[in-house]
Parts: C-alpha cells; structure tokens; sequence
C-alpha cells in the first residue's frame, strides 16, 4: 500500500488500520510505504508503473479522477488510469475561528464578513478538499475570502490560535484536539448532517449556508489493468475489514468515520462527487501549487 502522504496523516492512519485486517484476512502482509510529494501524483505514477496484478495498491479521495483538472502537468489521466474501488473512511472537516473573531456562529460570522469582506482562511494547501470546501463555501454564502494554503494541517492550527490567522478548514479530529481548551472556536461541521463524532457541532447549513456539503472520504485504488476478478476481491475484502468492531474503533478514536459502499454505491458516489467539484474548480481556477 503506497500513501501519497507523510507518515501520521488521516490517509496514513485510516491505511494502516484497515490493510493490517486486510492482510490478517488475506494470509498476505500488507507493507505500507508513504511517497509524499507533487500533491499525491508521485505515490499514483509509482503504483502505475508496478504490475497491475493486484498487489499495488494506493489511496484516493472522492476528488482523485479530477487531479488533470487540478494539475495540467500530470503524465497519467487520474480519471481513467486509476480505478477507485472502495472507500475507507469519511474526513469531517469544520470552519474554525480564532478567539479574536468576533462571530461564536457562521451566522454572526457571515454578518461580519459581509460587513468586513476579504477575511482570510487557511487550509493544509491549495487544490485539497479543504480548499475546495473553501470555495464553495464563499459561493454558497456570497462571501469575500481570501485562501492562504498551507504545508498541513498543523502550520494552519498554529496561526488560528496565535492570532495570525481569523480562519481555517481542517479535519474536525484535529480541531478537537484544540477546541476543548478553547484555543478557538468550531463554527460548523462541513457535511450534509451533523457528525456522529461531534453531534454537538452544528452543520454550516444549519449556520445559515444551506444545502452546503463538503464531505470528502478516502478510498483504496489500483491501477486500470488490474483483473476485474481481483478488484472484486479486494473490495469485498476491504468491506470486510471496515465492518471489524475493532477497526471501527480504533478508525472512530482518531476521529475517522468508517465507510462502505456496494461497488455500483460506490461508482455513483465518485460520479456526483465529480459533478459537484468540477464546476467549483474551473470557477475557481483552482491549480495544485497555486
């Protein structure tokens, strides 16, 4: 299993957890090797040049098959040379506000940008779920804001809570960490409805953006010419090993929700997610790096 992300990051944990069962339930040790870099595309062109029988896998997002959108440099089509055959685990993101705004809701915090436009947020860097999740919010609410991107999460934390920075995107696990201490504040939770992590924390739509959803997941991949026999097995396997008890509860502990999905469930999901971001990123313009 090739991580596109460093060692400790919610792709890196959510991995490790599920191909450990994977590998107890397959007879078969599951090596997993973190290749960082280029925004994911170095980890997909390594396991692209392996042999597609199976044994290479690597992790995506809802967002993977539209990376030549993202970046016009890649030597692959992400959207055809990847096949994305099973989820893993759904990210809760949350908007975070510094103790110096003067907003405890997205409600009070869209009055005050509308009064104050061009309110800066930071995100863990450009073209990552987070960013797009940006994006849309200040379409969906008619907002002025200015993205500042990231290297990661915690660089973004660390100017919410000093005061540099009023606003941040990043997964709700991470927050949690900081908001019981009231180091800042948790405006709303991105997604459709509230977070089985968190049902305390209001959704963005319940803030007054509505309709808004920003939910994004990881998922298992494999290279196009892996035999549709061998795709089938993995995904039932990979389903199987997301239903452990013990899986669930060591994936839910650092603040990931465990996901299945049929394979048809599963396509469809991939093809509304693409229907969704593609229009956000040709508005936005949105390049990996920029």
């Amino acid at each position: 299993m090739i991580v596109p992300y460093t060692p400790g990051g919610g792709t890196d944990l959510a991995a490790r957890v599920v191909m450990k069962q994977l590998g107890e339930q397959l007879g078969q040790p599951i090596v997993v090797e973190n290749k960082p870099g280029a925004g994911a595309t170095l980890a997909y062109a390594e396991v692209l040049r392996s042999k597609p029988d199976g044994y290479t896998l690597t992790t995506g997002s809802g967002i993977t098959s539209l990376l030549n959108l993202l970046n016009s440099k890649l030597s692959f089509d992400a959207a055809k040379d990847l096949v994305q055959i099973a989820p893993l685990s759904s990210v809760p993101i949350v908007l975070i506000a510094g103790n110096e705004v003067p907003a405890r809701t997205m409600a009070e915090l869209i009055l005050h940008i509308r009064q104050n436009p061009g309110m800066s947020y930071g995100t863990p860097g450009p073209a990552t779920p987070h960013h797009l999740a940006g994006v849309l919010l200040a379409s969906m609410a008619g907002l002025q804001l200015t993205h500042i991107g990231y290297r990661g999460t915690a660089p973004a934390v660390q100017d919410v809570i000093g005061g540099h920075l009023p606003l941040a995107i990043v997964g709700l696990s991470t927050a949690m960490q900081y908001a019981r201490s009231g180091q800042f504040k948790v405006l709303g939770v991105g997604s459709a409805k509230r977070s089985e992590l968190a049902p305390d924390i209001p959704t963005l739509a319940e803030g007054g953006v509505k309709g808004y959803d920003a939910s994004y997941w990881y998922d298992v991949c494999v290279a196009k010419d892996v035999p549709n026999v061998v795709v089938n097995r993995l995904h039932a396997e990979v389903t199987r090993a997301l239903r452990d008890p013990e899986v669930r509860t060591t994936l839910t502990a650092v603040g990931l929700e465990p996901m299945t999905a049929t394979q048809e469930e599963y396509q469809r999901m991939l093809q509304a997610e693409r229907a969704k971001w593609e229009p956000v990123i040709r508005a936005g313009n949105i390049q990996m790096g920029s």
